[in-house]
Formats: structure tokens, C-alpha cells, sequence
């Protein structure tokens, strides 16, 4: 297969799959077949948009389309793409890659047997500045994340461990490179059913230590990622894109900025989904690493809902 015959669609027309159709669509490597929504209203205006077929059913693209983006909601990811998976379609999934472990875990197996590729949505892998940020970390001793926004009031069904600290979970390992091995964690419900801010302390078999911090109720927004390495401390800021180092010299503290240029990380994604399609190269975010996250993500969210236990580190077993 080429490039130029990649035959996509996208299932869940909600805040963010609309952009996965305006990407899709955009993307010269492929050519956005159907659309597919439970609200036909809704799937009929996005189709219309970019001149591709309305679907109620995501089962009616089986046979029309070798890829697609799935953007319905966390609990509905493993029917859907396992319905793909199985007739040989190339799925990229929103973050998280399931609701449970066991779940994703059977998704990677199906993938790997029907042999096709199962890509997860971790959308900050795609961010410039963090790309430039792993480039220049070495060895981090200390990696603090906070992201952090205030209440907008979509996606309250989902954990905000699951909904925006699962980015720095998974960005976490990445820069690392090491088994977490315990996990301490806080957080609460304010306004929503689910926990609406949480702080996390992960440490990892290397020695390294994370910190992260993430909220929906905040006064203010942030993305940040601050690494300290022996003679140097890295300054991230994902929004402002910039990266600040402080290095350690003869008795003085040298400071370095680095401005990357805008990027629309979306597209870097769905562009990178599409050369694993065709066989160009492979996904930057597979299953596997999806499954990581989620299963840093779930041990966290279970030491939270142990509040009233003495707050001792909950060691992980084998992760895989």
C-alpha cells in the first residue's frame, strides 16, 4: 500500500474528533472517506465540511477504510477498535488506550496478530518543544510536570488522572527510561464526580523521582516540564514554547533560552500515524506505551482512593 491510498476515517465527532476530521482531511497522505457519529446532525456538518459520507455506525466503514481515528468516549474505545483491529485496520486511538488494563492489553494482542497498527493518542509526544527537551536530557534525577487549567466543564466522566495527567505520565516515561517501582498520590473531587485535581510522586528503579501535578480548577493554565540532571536544570513550558537551561559553571549559574517555533501537534500526529499505515516507519506511540501510561495512571488513581490509609509508597509489580 501507498501513502496516496490510505482510505481514512474518524469515529466520535465530539470536542476533539472534529479536529482529527479537519486533520485527516488536510492530510495529502491519505483522503478522508466517512465520518462517523451517533448524532446525525452532527456527523452530516462535519461530512459536509470536508466532502466525505455521514455514518451513524462505525461497523458501515469496515471494508471502506484501511485507517481511523477513534474520539468516542474512554469506555467505548476497545468495542470500536477492536471491531477494527480484527478486519485488518489500522486504528489510532485517543488517550488513554482503554478504560482497563486488561482491555488495552487485548487490543495489543489482536493488533499484533492481525499485524496492523495500533497507535495511541498521546499528543505531547508530537509537541516540538518536548521533542527538543528529550534531544538535551541526559540523565534526570528530578522530573517535575504540572498541567494544569481552569474548569471548563467537559470530560467530567473521566479521572483528571485520565484526562490530563495521563500526558505527563506517558511523557514521564519517555524521558526516564525506567520501571516506576512506587507511587504516592492525593487528590479529590470539587465540581466534578470524579477527582478534579491530583498530585503524584512516582519513583523509578534508576533512582530517578517524579513529581506531577494536574488540574481542572485552577486560576490559571500551565504545561510545564522542569528536569534537574547533575550540572544542569531544564526549564519546559509547552504553551509559551520555550525551553530554559540553567547550567552549573565556575561559581556562576549560565542561562540559555531556546524559543521553538509554533506547530500543530495534531497534525504531526495524524501525519506520523498515516507513514506507520503505509509501512514507512513505525508508530511513536504504540500500544505498549499506551498501556504504560495506564497502568502508572490506574495505580495512581487507586492510591488516591486510599486516602485513609497512612500514605505509604504502593510498590508495582511487573508492569507488563
Amino acid at each position: 500500500m501507498t501513502t496516496s491510498e490510505i482510505r481514512t476515517g474518524v469515529i466520535g465527532l465530539g470536542y476533539f474528533g472534529s479536529f482529527h476530521a479537519r486533520q485527516h482531511a488536510a492530510n495529502p497522505k491519505g483522503r478522508l472517506v466517512a465520518v462517523v457519529d451517533a448524532d446525525r446532525a452532527r456527523a452530516e456538518a462535519v461530512a459536509a465540511q470536508h466532502g466525505a459520507l455521514a455514518v451513524l455506525d462505525h461497523r458501515e466503514l469496515i471494508g471502506k477504510v484501511d485507517a481511523v481515528s477513534i474520539t468516542v468516549p474512554t469506555s467505548l474505545h476497545h468495542a470500536v477498535a477492536a471491531d477494527f483491529i480484527d478486519a485488518g485496520i489500522h486504528v489510532l486511538i485517543e488517550k488513554p488506550i482503554c478504560d482497563t488494563p486488561d482491555a488495552a492489553r487485548d487490543l495489543i494482542a489482536r493488533a499484533e496478530a492481525k499485524g496492523v497498527v495500533l497507535q495511541i493518542g498521546h499528543i505531547e509526544r508530537f509537541s516540538p518543544v518536548f521533542g527538543l527537551l528529550r534531544d538535551k536530557v541526559k540523565a534526570p534525577l528530578t522530573v517535575e510536570c504540572t498541567r494544569i487549567g481552569p474548569w471548563k466543564g467537559r470530560a467530567i466522566d473521566v479521572d483528571v488522572v485520565l484526562d490530563l495527567m495521563i500526558h505527563d505520565i506517558d511523557l514521564v516515561l519517555a524521558l526516564v527510561g525506567s520501571k516506576v517501582v512506587a507511587v504516592e498520590a492525593m487528590g479529590s473531587r470539587v465540581l466534578a464526580p470524579t477527582n478534579d485535581f491530583a498530585l503524584a510522586q512516582l519513583r523509578f528503579a534508576n533512582g530517578a523521582v517524579a513529581h506531577l501535578s494536574a488540574s481542572r480548577i485552577a486560576d490559571r493554565s500551565e504545561r510545564t516540564i522542569k528536569v534537574v540532571e547533575s550540572d544542569r536544570y531544564w526549564v519546559a513550558d509547552l504553551a509559551a514554547r520555550t525551553i530554559t537551561s540553567y547550567e552549573r559553571g565556575h561559581a556562576v549559574l549560565s542561562q540559555e533560552e531556546i524559543a521553538v517555533p509554533p506547530s500543530d501537534n495534531l497534525a504531526l500526529e495524524i501525519d506520523s500515524f498515516l507513514e506507520a499505515a503505509s509501512g514507512r516507519s513505525r508508530p511513536v506511540v504504540d500500544g505498549q506505551a499506551g498501556l504504560d501510561a495506564l497502568l502508572v495512571a490506574d495505580m495512581i488513581i487507586q492510591r488516591i482512593g486510599q486516602a485513609s490509609r497512612d500514605g505509604a509508597a504502593v510498590p508495582i509489580g511487573d508492569q507488563h
